[in-house]
């Protein structure tokens, strides 16, 4: 997850929380698909954060939408 966090990181100009965030949720994304089941939909209202899920292949929805 770190090195993954490090990645993302430097790819998508992300702090530090936010990639090791991402990078959680793509392990457990992935870790979930690999077993047949359906994908995480990765929550956050940071605009940049949710770019990067998106362009990594997560679906996203931002809480702040939802008003």
């Amino acid at each position: 997850i770190i090195d993954e966090a490090m990645r993302l990181a430097e790819t998508d100009a992300l702090r530090g929380y936010d990639a090791v965030q991402l990078a959680a949720g793509l392990h457990v994304h992935q870790a979930r698909l690999a077993l047949n089941q359906l994908g995480i939909t990765f929550f956050a209202t940071d605009n940049l954060l949710n770019r990067a899920a998106s362009n990594e292949g997560l679906r996203v929805d931002d809480p702040n939408d939802h008003s």
